[in-house]
């Protein structure tokens, strides 16, 4: 599951990765960070989400805020299994698509693009 949520990170456009000394793998579109996943089992993943996404996913058992970013609306998930598939596809799209709100017009623009092609 760790290697199918890596790839859907990835699959998004204009994504990088990002691999610091620690155990996370960062991915970010633009400059911006979208969602972050543990290296090592059980494979945390935080994300950003929506407000009425963010109680509604920390009353969920499994799912916490985020260590230094709840403040910003993120969440984490304490193992990758703790969600369905498409649940989790659903809000990894909805992070990277919230993160992609943000970016000036002209990197939207340049990412439609890419979604396009």
């Amino acid at each position: 599951m760790f290697d199918m949520t890596l790839n859907y990170c990835l699959a998004f456009p204009s994504v990088t990765k990002e691999e610091k000394w620690d155990e996370d793998l960062r991915f970010f579109v633009g400059e911006k960070l979208f969602c972050m996943i543990c290296k090592n089992p059980p494979h945390q993943v935080s994300l950003k989400c929506r407000l009425e996404d963010f109680h509604r996913l920390i009353s969920q058992p499994g799912i916490v805020p985020a260590p230094y970013l709840a403040r910003y609306h993120w969440v984490q998930i304490k193992q990758l299994d703790t969600l369905p598939i498409p649940e989790l596809q659903s809000l990894l799209q909805n992070a990277y698509d919230l993160v992609v709100n943000t970016l000036p017009p002209e990197e939207q623009e340049h990412i439609l693009k890419e979604r396009v092609k």
